[in-house]
This record gives C-alpha cells, sequence and structure tokens, in this order.
C-alpha cells in the first residue's frame, strides 16, 4: 500500500473518532506535534541556551503547546529569581499572562522592581495545599481560554517543598498520619501533572515548577541530592534543571572591597574585624545550572554559569563566553581574554567582542554571529517531509 494511500487511510480515521468523541485530540503526528520556537527568556543569554540549545531561546512555550519544567537548587541560587524574569519576558516581551502560585510566603516585590516586572499584569495565589492550587489555575486557566486560545501562558510554582496536600494541611503534627512521609505530596503531584499535561498539550501553557535540593545522607553510591515532591516532577518535565553555587572562588560570591582601616593587628582581632575585614559586602553571585533531563536540545548532563546581581537582576552577558567556548563557538586566545575569533571575525579583547556581538543580537541577527540553531540540531528535512 502506497503512503498516500495510508495517509487517506488515516485521515478517514481520525475524522471518525472526532465525529463521535467531541473535542479530543486526535490528529496526524505532522499537525499534532511541534518544534518550540517560542521562547521565554530567564534574561541571561547563556542560561537561555543551555535550557533550549539556542538564542534567542529559555524556556518552551509554544507556538501552540507548552511544557513542564522542573528548577530545583540550593538555597541562594536565584530559583525566585528566574521565575520573576520570566514573568517579565512572557508579559512583556511575549504581551502574554502569568501567575505565581506562591506558599513560602517569602516572595516580595524587592527583584519584581528591580528587573521592571509589570506586578499590575500578574497573577498571585496562595493557595493552602496542591488540591486546592490545581484547581484554583485550572479555573482561572478554563475563563482565560474561553476567550483566548492563543495567548501565551506562564504558570510558576514557588515553591514545591514548601506545599502541602490534603492529607496534612490544616492537621496537627500528631493528627495528620501522612506527614512523616511528606504528606502525600508525590502522589497528588502525579496526579495534578498528568492534568496539567492535557492542559500543555491543547495550548501554549507552560509550567515551570521551582523545588529545593536536599543532601541524600548516607547514600555511597548514586545522586548525592535529592528534591522533595517524589518522582513525578522528574517524570512529567521536559526539561529540568539544577543549581548551585558555582566552583568559582569563594563559592561564586562577588564581594565589594574592604576599605583600608588603619588598625593593628591586635587592634583587629579585640573589634572582632581580623575574620571579615576581606569579606566585603555582596554584590552578586555566579551560579551554575546544569540540564539533568531535556527533549529540547544536546545540553543533556553539561552546565553554564550566570551571573545575578542582589541589586539589578540577571546579567545577560555573563557566562556566555564560557559556554559559548565550550560549544567550540567561540575562540580566543590562550589567556582567555583576548585574541577572540567568532563567526570568522576577530577581536582583540572581550570589551571588543561584546559591543559587536549586542549590536548584532540587538538587530536579531542570531542565526548570522552563529547562535541560532546548530546544524546538527536542526531536524531532518527529509523526516519532516514524510
Amino acid at each position: 500500500m502506497s503512503a498516500d494511500e495510508r495517509k487517506a487511510l488515516i485521515k478517514l480515521g481520525v475524522a471518525a473518532v472526532k465525529r463521535s468523541y467531541k473535542g479530543s485530540t486526535i490528529d496526524i503526528a505532522t499537525r499534532a506535534l511541534e518544534y518550540p520556537s517560542v521562547f521565554v527568556s530567564t534574561g541571561a543569554l547563556s542560561l537561555d541556551r543551555l535550557f533550549s540549545g539556542r538564542n534567542p531561546g529559555g524556556v518552551p512555550i509554544g507556538p501552540r503547546f507548552g511544557r513542564t519544567v522542573h528548577i530545583a537548587g540550593e538555597w541562594s541560587t536565584a530559583k525566585s529569581l528566574i521565575l520573576d524574569h520570566l514573568f517579565r519576558s512572557v508579559i512583556v516581551d511575549l504581551k502574554g499572562l502569568a501567575v505565581c502560585t506562591e506558599t513560602e510566603g517569602t516572595r516580595d516585590p524587592h527583584f519584581a522592581d528591580a528587573i521592571k516586572l509589570p506586578l499590575d499584569l500578574l497573577t498571585m495565589q496562595r493557595p493552602k495545599s496542591f488540591e486546592e492550587g490545581f484547581d484554583i489555575f485550572e479555573a482561572w486557566h478554563d475563563a482565560i481560554r474561553k476567550e483566548d486560545e492563543g495567548i501565551p501562558i506562564l504558570w510558576g510554582w514557588d515553591s514545591l517543598d514548601s506545599t502541602e496536600s490534603e492529607k496534612s494541611a490544616g492537621k496537627a503534627f500528631t493528627d495528620s498520619g501522612g506527614w512523616h512521609y511528606g504528606g502525600g505530596r508525590a502522589e497528588m503531584l502525579g496526579a495534578g501533572l498528568r492534568r496539567f499535561s492535557g492542559i500543555s498539550s491543547k495550548y501554549p501553557t507552560t509550567l515551570v515548577m521551582l523545588n529545593q535540593t536536599r543532601d541524600n545522607v548516607g547514600v555511597m553510591f548514586g545522586p548525592k541530592k535529592r528534591t522533595p515532591g517524589g518522582n513525578p516532577p522528574h517524570f512529567y518535565a521536559t526539561l529540568e534543571i539544577m543549581l548551585k553555587g558555582s566552583p568559582r572562588p569563594d563559592g561564586g560570591f562577588v564581594r565589594d572591597a574592604v576599605k583600608e582601616m588603619g588598625l593593628t593587628k591586635e587592634a583587629e582581632k579585640r573589634l572582632g574585624l581580623a575574620y571579615i575585614k576581606d569579606a566585603g559586602r555582596v554584590r552578586g553571585r555566579y551560579i551554575q545550572a546544569k540540564v539533568t533531563k531535556t527533549k529540547m536540545a544536546l545540553t543533556f548532563d553539561t552546565t553554564a554559569d550566570f551571573y545575578v546581581d542582589f541589586q539589578k537582576g540577571m546579567n545577560p552577558w555573563e557566562g556566555l563566553q564560557e559556554r559559548l567556548m565550550f560549544e567550540g563557538l567561540l575562540g580566543t586566545g590562550s589567556d582567555g581574554m583576548s585574541d577572540f575569533d567568532m563567526a570568522g571575525k576577530k577581536f582583540s579583547n572581550k570589551t571588543d567582542w561584546l559591543k559587536w556581538l549586542s549590536e548584532r543580537l540587538n538587530k536579531g541577527e542570531y542565526e548570522e554571529v552563529g547562535l541560532g540553531v546548530r546544524e546538527e540540531e536542526k531536524p531532518d528535512a527529509a523526516v519532516l517531509e514524510a
């Protein structure tokens, strides 16, 4: 039987199912699947590239279908700030909508104001449990989709570890039989993410879940870190990122220089300044992101550094040089700070290279400078045609 005859049979079967089962999602794979080409930016070019394997990139949200993304990490690794940048990108860049489910009770408008996130366009919800959070979002989402099926929507959950299930919510510790075992979070997350996968497979709606990491005490073989909430966040995620402090000096912290106080060593010790005079005020931190699961790009088990300024938010450029050098797209001299070579252009120093690159990117010339989809990651045209 020829390919055309088989295609005709498939169309016949699809049409029959749609007549009998209204609202079903059955369709030919060429229409039912898509390569994401609309992304929500994290604010850092290196992180966007690690997420999606390209620039512009970041968290996938369309054009037609969303995804589920799991971001976990240690404390002070900018998880909430990344989410704020994602909210800003979907609201400002994509003219979409965003919902923040916040159960930690620690979020404030500090970073939102610093990065100019329009809070009047951000919906906040603080549910008492996982069940309530999923139900509230679904009711909100259904109301929006009745009016607009194509607007990009980003749902951010901050965070999984601080959210309870109905098994333990509102109960005393001694009354909650499931409290000692995580209160049924894994079970509820599995059910909730199964429900959400039906939403993301129909609309450009993406869920970004923030989580914390815990030490796997006593483990000699296998992962040294684990994440609360069981396996569902790992199973349902299209993309999973783990964050930790950069292996750079001082855990990646960048500090102000301390002014010389002119004291003797004895006076510094007596005043308690001997051990802190070289510490300085922390201005920002380099953080390392590692891909532990991806269906997006050839970035599995690779890393990228990015830099967070605690007053201004994400630095878009820091970490990009190292990432491009790792991919072989950027060459430098032996000192790593001179004789830059990219896309057939040569630059004597990093400043000149960054100036040239920023001018190109401001014009949208990502493909021209080699930051678009790489040849080995482009879909096979023959496969697509078939």
